[in-house]
């Protein structure tokens, strides 16, 4: 059975490439999906479905490796081979468990990216 006809368990990617540093990476999700329109004809049947903006989306979750998540909401993330805007970010620390992580991330067809600026 080849790799890619195989099931893959664990994180199956290469950190080579990746922005995220300082963190454990446990769970990563990513999606896609797309903007949708509807025709309807004069009984309000839908004759036609348009698909068009197509998004691309990514969360990380894990746990950290150092003081804090050095990536933040408004920056880019570079993982898989694309970049994407973060939309959030979050740590959750107490006294029971590691701190963990969780970012939120995605890309709308092959826009740049405007990093947020103070300025």
């Amino acid at each position: 059975m080849s790799a890619a006809t195989g099931r893959q368990f664990g994180i199956i990617i290469s950190l080579d490439g990746t922005t995220i540093s300082g963190c454990v990476i446990n769970q990563l999700t990513t999606g896609t999906s797309a903007q949708k329109a509807e025709a309807r004809n004069e009984k309000g049947k839908v004759t036609d479905i348009w698909y068009f903006s197509k998004e691309k989306s990514v969360s990380v979750r894990g746990v950290l490796d150092t003081d804090s998540l050095a990536s933040e909401a408004g920056g880019t993330l570079v993982i898989r081979g694309g970049t994407y805007g973060i939309n959030s970010t979050s740590v959750d620390e107490n006294n029971q468990t590691a701190a963990t992580f969780s970012i939120e991330a995605s890309n709308s067809d092959a826009a740049t990216i405007h990093t947020y600026s103070a300025s």
